[in-house]
């Protein structure tokens, strides 16, 4: 008997709970459904109306219009630094220029180097320091000068023929007495190119024993006197 009525109080609190939960779903779908009534129909993104045009294109002119003033702004700080930087930049550019010629130029007058596997060249007449030297010129004798000096020019005579580096190229391009010419348009061995790497370097070579004063590569005073004697002494460039 005890048992039967047990039974019966679990059936019991299980309908009311089952009830009880039944009750609360009601209430939850009826509510969401009179929500549901009271709201406008969504509609699909599709077929809603889009903005206006002036709504649309006022944010776009205005972002455009900010990155015109970013850009004159950057243009505006950027060309006067530029400008400012220039010339340390082309300085140093031209004196890594020149470096580079000047080690290209050493390397070639260098016996058997890369750029003079076979040996001959300025150190074959000039000797292997450059300081001059005497070779066999035909049925005589002829005696090469000192490159290491050779920007002191006519001042000195050490070189009655050199007044400006112009000369110095003259000679290279065409030859001088017993020197042959070495450019390719004298049929030579060099090009404009080698010819400048090999001036580039005896200029730097020159410079290291030849006072700034009398340097007629690097100090326009020291050209230009040499220039005068030159006219004073009658001396000429001599021609193959």
């Amino acid at each position: 008997m005890g048992r039967m009525l047990a039974e019966t109080n679990v059936a019991g609190i299980a309908l009311l709970a089952l009830g009880g939960l039944l009750l609360l779903v009601s209430i939850v779908v009826l509510t969401l459904r009179s929500r549901a009534r009271g709201r406008a129909p969504e509609v699909p993104y599709g077929m809603r109306p889009g903005p206006s045009d002036a709504a649309l294109e006022t944010p776009l002119l205005n972002r455009y219009q900010g990155w015109g003033v970013l850009v004159v702004a950057f243009l505006v700080v950027w060309f006067p630094i530029v400008w400012l930087l220039e010339p340390d930049t082309n300085f140093r550019q031209e004196e890594d220029l020149r470096t580079i010629a000047a080690d290209r130029g050493a390397r070639a007058v260098m016996p058997f180097s890369e750029e003079n596997q076979f040996g001959v060249g300025c150190t074959q007449c000039h000797g292997p320091e450059l300081k001059g030297g005497v070779i066999q010129a035909g049925g005589t004798y002829a005696y090469p000068p000192n490159l290491t000096n050779l920007c002191e020019g006519n001042l000195n005579g050490a070189h009655p023929a050199i007044a400006t580096v112009d000369d110095i190229y003259q000679v290279l391009y065409e030859g001088r007495n017993a020197m042959p010419s070495w450019s390719i348009r004298f049929r030579g061995a060099l090009t404009d190119q080698q010819i400048n790497d090999l001036v580039v370097y005896l200029i730097e070579l020159s410079s290291e024993t030849v006072p700034f004063e009398d340097n007629i590569c690097l100090n326009p005073e020291a050209e230009a006197r040499a220039i005068e004697k030159a006219a004073t002494d009658g001396t000429v460039l001599e021609r193959p």
